[in-house]
C-alpha cells in the first residue's frame, strides 16, 4: 500500500508514540487536577467550630486564655450549643475588641 522506507517508518512510528503520550498526559492531568481541590474550598476551613472544641483547642485561639476558654465550655454547657458567634459576648471577658480579634477565627454549625 504504502512503500516506506525504514527511516521514514520510524519517523511515523516515533510521531505516534509523541502523540500517544501527549494525549496521556492530559489525560492524567485533567484527572489528578488541582483545581477539584480548589472548587471544593470550604469558607471555614482553618477554623474552630465552637462548638465542639475542647480546651485546649480554644486556648490555641489568639486571644483566649485558659480562664476565657474555661468560661466558654461552661456557657456551652449550661445553655447548650452556640447558635451564632453574636452569643459570646455574653460571656464575662468577651468585649467588642476582644469578640472582633477572635470572630474570624472561629464558626458554630
Amino acid at each position: 500500500m504504502f512503500n516506506l522506507t525504514k527511516q521514514e517508518r520510524q519517523v511515523i512510528l516515533f510521531l505516534i508514540s509523541v502523540a500517544l503520550t501527549g494525549l496521556g498526559i492530559n489525560f492524567l492531568s485533567k484527572k489528578y487536577s488541582a483545581i477539584k481541590t480548589i472548587a471544593c474550598f470550604n469558607r471555614d476551613f482553618g477554623k474552630i467550630d465552637l462548638n465542639k472544641a475542647d480546651l485546649e483547642t480554644l486556648i490555641g485561639i489568639a486571644g483566649i486564655g485558659e480562664k476565657l476558654a474555661q468560661r466558654i465550655i461552661d456557657y456551652r454547657k449550661a445553655n447548650g450549643n452556640f447558635l451564632t458567634l453574636e452569643e459570646l459576648r455574653k460571656i464575662k471577658g468577651i468585649n467588642n475588641y476582644r469578640y472582633e480579634k477572635i470572630k474570624d477565627l472561629i464558626y458554630v454549625k
